[in-house]
């Protein structure tokens, strides 16, 4: 049968990757140091992968319902899902590969292996980080200071950047690479890592968070401000003014945005404790379980703010994204002057006025 076949290839795999590193792999059995320990990361390990696998897949296939009703380029409150789901993906990956070897073996990788698999991952890892943390930066940089980023085609002028950065520092510390007893990671043989790791660690959640906080903090501000002008001025015919940096559409997607970050903020919170036990010497077998179980988390709470944000439906949730688009794109990020026509805007917002810092709609 089919499946049955498939099933012989993947063992296969197993195999010759099993064989591939048998003559560099540690003799460590793991099983017989700390029998309690290891079975609690495999098992935990094998519970949350595949949980984190389903929120993944579910993100996905969402996503692109919602791209095939129209078949065009993603609006931000879907592509910051999207780009969340194909790294967690990658996570996904790195971790099965490793949870694998660990219960095949009793022990994690080594030798060149480990060094080169160790560098992949911790470039990956930064690259994840600093990614999340930049959608921050745009974020706030909208809603709290009224500033529209241009990120190019395909956001080239995001991760391009990012990724160059997230090699450069993974390269750099290929010697420092190693076993640390489940996985391969930087080892915490002198003092400098293990406060490396810490510093951006706590930088990188320091800056989301701020981001996160004020963009939060702005928008509760334009709402309380924008139902003050309703209540005050009421609605005359088909014109209405609104004294605030972005509309009601751009409020919807950014806190979209804003509630992905805060479950990236706590998926990466417990990184700080494991990066402190490597400070000390060695962490516990507890510490691997909790961050193999929060960076798990982060796809299965995604998953569950994308249902909140756009429903069960298939095609989510019918709010017109169109408007946060038009600013965030190439063709509309510039105003050089007042009463400025911005292309690609929508039909019924022709032109914006620029008086005393805000920007005044008027819908025709």
């Amino acid at each position: 049968m089919l499946s049955t076949k498939y099933f012989k290839l993947f063992l296969l795999f197993i195999l010759i990757f099993k064989n591939f590193v048998s003559a560099q792999e540690s003799h460590v059995d793991l099983y017989e140091v700390d029998p309690v320990g290891f079975l609690s990361v495999v098992i935990f390990a094998h519970i949350f992968v595949p949980l984190g696998f389903i929120g993944v897949l579910f993100m996905l296939i969402r996503i692109y319902f919602r791209w095939s009703l129209k078949r065009k380029s993603l609006s931000m409150a879907l592509r910051v899902p999207f780009y969340l789901s194909i790294l967690d993906f990658g996570f996904l990956v790195f971790q099965a590969i490793t949870d694998g070897y660990l219960a095949i073996n009793h022990t994690a990788m080594s030798g060149t292996t480990c060094k080169r698999y160790a560098t992949v991952t911790v470039a990956f890892t930064l690259f994840h980080r600093l990614i999340i943390a930049g959608i921050s930066v745009i974020t706030y940089l909208r809603v709290c200071r009224n500033k529209v980023c241009d990120t190019g085609r395909y956001d080239w002028k995001l991760f391009l950047p990012v990724a160059v950065l997230s090699i450069f520092i993974a390269v750099s510390a290929y010697d420092t690479y190693g076993p640390v007893i489940y996985w391969c990671a930087a080892l915490p043989n002198t003092i400098a890592i293990p406060i490396s790791s810490i510093c951006m660690t706590i930088i990188v959640l320091s800056i989301c968070s701020f981001c996160y906080i004020q963009t939060i903090r702005a928008i509760r501000d334009i709402k309380k401000q924008q139902s003050s002008v309703a209540i005050v001025s009421g609605v005359v015919g088909n014109k209405s003014t609104t004294h605030s940096p972005i509309d009601s559409v751009e409020i919807k997607v950014s806190k979209k945005v804003m509630g992905y970050i805060l479950v990236f903020i706590l998926q990466w919170v417990p990184a700080i404790p494991y990066d402190i036990c490597q400070f000390f010497g060695r962490a516990g077998a507890w510490v691997y379980c909790m961050v193999i179980i929060s960076i798990n988390m982060g796809p299965i709470g995604n998953a569950i703010f994308y249902v909140m944000n756009e429903g069960w439906s298939r095609y989510g949730s019918e709010i017109n994204t169109s408007a946060y688009d038009s600013v965030t794109d190439k063709s509309s990020t510039k105003v050089d002057s007042k009463n400025s026509t911005i292309p690609n805007y929508d039909d019924n917002m022709k032109f914006i006025d620029i008086e005393n810092g805000s920007f005044d709609i008027e819908k025709n």
